[in-house]
């Protein structure tokens, strides 16, 4: 019996746990009271890719502004 494919992981702290478990071993979390519904739109992003892209497109935006402002001088 292979670990690999009886494995699967956490949908609270994604530590790999056993595949029938009904609470982590790691975080306590009660996996049997999670529902399986489908994620909302917004939280199916990662926080960390949204916020480093959003972070880009608003320094371009300040970027072409201040390059504006000073065009009209």
């Amino acid at each position: 019996m292979s670990v690999a494919k009886s494995m699967t992981t956490c949908p609270c702290c994604k530590e790999p746990i056993a595949t029938g478990a009904t609470k982590c071993k790691h975080c306590q979390s009660d996996l049997a009271s999670i529902s399986k519904k489908k994620k909302s739109f917004f939280a199916r992003f990662d926080t960390f890719r949204l916020g480093f892209a959003t972070g880009i497109v608003f320094t371009i935006i300040v970027g072409v502004l201040i390059y504006i402002q000073f065009l009209k001088k």
